[in-house]
């Protein structure tokens, strides 16, 4: 089990530090081994400078971290590390090899402006759900409040560690309350944690966008998402030849899901094969002699790499 410090990334470096080292100590670290999304990439150096200035020892992993399901604990192992610094994620409840602390990378940004300027898109819906990422958990307090305000009835869940939270591979907190609302509403940035929601629920979903200052619908991104599934699975029906994709990592081994699958499409005939992978990219696929490939790795990666 690892510790979650709620973190926050300012133009003046790092806040609440001294809970990170508070939390670093208490583990008994001395070498450290970092992960973190490659949104912290330009800042990662300074952190790590910083840590060795208070008397750790840092590896940075320049392996990309997609996730609190992305744990390199063995390979922080075999580099000799103690304690591994999780940045930008949540204690996803992964067995480690080594003690955890999950730094919270948290945006400090003000959705308000943009709500108000973009309200009257949400004019239809009279109750709406919210969900939100991590980065802007912070953020959802002052647009339920508005929305409140403006006559609008909200709804909340908590699955995981926060309210309205999802993940990529995980839009529970809006599942179960698609029969109380009209719409969703995302507070966040970038479309792939609304498309998730999408393609769950059946009802609208609009995403109050921080980067792009806008609010906007994700149907016609849910439509794409649906005709390419349902493409692919045409095509899996009439394919002689699949390759079944499979990820070693720990929170992304379905191996027994793999081979299950496989024994079912070997009974009807096709050839498969299973694939495994650390990180799959297009490149590695490159060259394949197979119909069609399966995903059995991360749910949400048909969206990142070309199958």
């Amino acid at each position: 089990m690892g510790y979650n410090i709620p973190l926050h990334f300012g133009d003046d470096f790092v806040k609440d530090i001294d809970k990170i080292k508070e939390k670093l100590k208490e583990s008994r670290a001395e070498k450290i081994f970092i992960q973190y999304p490659e949104g912290l990439v330009p800042k990662i150096v300074n952190i790590a400078r910083y840590l060795e200035k208070e008397g750790f020892e840092v590896v940075l992993s320049m392996e990309p971290c997609y996730g609190a399901c992305d744990l390199r604990d063995m390979e922080a192992k075999r580099l000799g590390c103690d304690t591994i610094l999780h940045i930008g994620h949540t204690d996803f409840g992964l067995e480690s090899e080594l003690p955890i602390v999950y730094w919270e990378y948290r945006l400090d940004t003000d959705p308000i402006p943009t709500l108000k300027e973009e309200f009257h898109k949400l004019k239809p819906y009279k109750k709406i759900g919210l969900v939100t990422s991590l980065q802007f958990v912070d953020a959802m307090n002052n647009v339920k409040e508005f929305l409140e305000e403006n006559g609008k009835e909200v709804f909340v869940h908590k699955t995981l560690n926060y309210f309205g939270q999802i993940l990529g591979c995980c839009v529970y907190p809006a599942e179960v309350i698609q029969d109380k609302v009209d719409c969703f509403l995302y507070v966040g940035a970038g479309k792939f944690h609304p498309l998730g929601v999408a393609i769950k629920v059946d009802k609208p979903v609009f995403s109050l966008d921080v980067e792009r200052n806008e609010i906007y619908n994700l149907e016609s991104e849910k439509m794409k998402y649906l005709k390419k599934k349902a493409w692919r699975d045409s095509q899996l029906e009439d394919a002689d030849t699949v390759g079944i994709l499979v990820s070693w990592k720990k929170g992304q081994n379905r191996i027994e899901e793999a081979r299950k699958l496989k024994k079912e499409l070997e009974d009807k005939g096709k050839g498969v094969t299973i694939l495994a992978f650390d990180r799959i990219t297009d490149n590695k696929l490159e060259g394949l002699k197979f119909d069609i490939l399966v995903n059995m790795i991360c749910p949400r990666l048909d969206d990142e790499v070309v199958l």
